[in-house]
Order: structure tokens, then sequence, then C-alpha cells
């Protein structure tokens, strides 16, 4: 969908519909399947009005934090993100992180406390919410070993390992986006959009 046909979407949309074109836009790999979560900031009282859209899909939206009068929100789909917290490997990480439960809630409970550590009292970033964001391990610790310099290349995070498995990813976000802003802007309900998964 070209930006001009999007602007002309917005400008003639219901504040309902582009509340969808902001959680498609930012969230659609989230929306179609093919990623466990991602982070949206919104104005205040967005929060409750995705979890009313959601309701009946396999998406859930917490609010981490309010930070500078926006709302930080997580959308994520639970099976996919319990699986992500299973691998030995990212559970390694996270205890070394000060995570130790490894159930969904848990790990979230966890992270809102971090998060609100670092926008509300100035703690350092909790940059294991790019994992939660499954965002590769690699990736993670070299953007921590980095501090988020020297990459090899960036777009939805900074890549410091495998660059043609990044811009495979890449690109299988940005269909899925396409595809969820495209099913918006045809009048579908974030509810529908969410119900299908199309898988890894």
């Amino acid at each position: 969908m070209s930006a001009e046909a999007m602007l002309d979407f917005l400008d003639a949309s219901s504040p309902e519909s582009r509340l969808g074109f902001q959680a498609a836009f930012h969230c659609g790999p989230v929306l179609k399947g093919v990623k466990s979560s991602n982070v949206m900031t919104a104005e205040p009282g967005t929060w409750r009005k995705l979890q009313r859209a959601f309701r009946g899909s396999s998406i859930l939206c917490v609010l981490l934090a309010v930070h500078r009068g926006r709302e930080v929100l997580l959308l994520y789909r639970y099976r996919r993100l319990q699986s992500l917290l299973e691998d030995a490997k990212v559970k390694d990480f996270l205890r070394s992180r000060g995570y130790e439960d490894m159930t969904v809630a848990a790990v979230i409970i966890r992270l809102r406390g971090r998060y609100a550590g670092y926008a509300l009292a100035g703690q350092e970033f909790p940059h294991e919410l790019g994992v939660i964001l499954e965002y590769p391990l690699e990736d993670v610790k070299g953007f921590i070993e980095n501090k988020g310099r020297n990459c090899l290349m960036e777009k939805y995070w900074k890549v410091y390992h495998d660059r043609e498995r990044a811009a495979h990813l890449f690109a299988r976000y940005d269909r899925a986006r396409e595809r969820a802003v495209e099913e918006v802007c045809a009048g579908y309900p974030l509810g529908q959009i969410a119900v299908e998964e199309i898988g890894r």
C-alpha cells in the first residue's frame, strides 16, 4: 500500500480505525502470527481499547509503563511467547538479568517492574526486552556488549550476527505488517485480523 493511500485512509477514518491502523503498523508481525511480541507507544487510554479490540483473539495486551505521557504497550501471543521462554539459552540469559520464574506471567511482571524502573526512575534499560520481542539472542548480547554501536545492519533491531538471517526476518515482518495494514484499511476489525496465525 502506498504512503498516499495510507494517508487518505487515516484522513477519512474514525478514531477506532486509526487505532487499528496504528496497531497493525507497529505490531503487524504479531497480529499475523510470525512474531511473539511487539511494543508500541500510544496515547493514554489505548491499553483498555486494545484489550477490548483483541478480546476473543490470541493477542494479549499489557501496559508496561506510562512514560512521558504515553502508554508503552506490549502486545503478545501467549503460546508463542511461552515456547520462546522454554528455550534453554533464553532461560540462561533471562536468569542472568534477574529473572527466576520463566512462566509468561512471571516474566511479564518482572519486565514491567524493570521497564517502570527505567521509565520512571532512570534505571538501566531492560535490554532483555529484545529477547521477549524475539530478536536473536546473539544480537541482544551484541547490542549490550557494543552499547548499541558497530552493528552490521539495522531495521527492526540492530544486527550483530547473521546478516542474511536478519534480512530474511525483516522481509517477513515487512510482509506481515503490510498484510495487517491492508486488512485494517479494508475494514477488518483487529480481533479478526489477529485470529489467523500464519506461523514461522
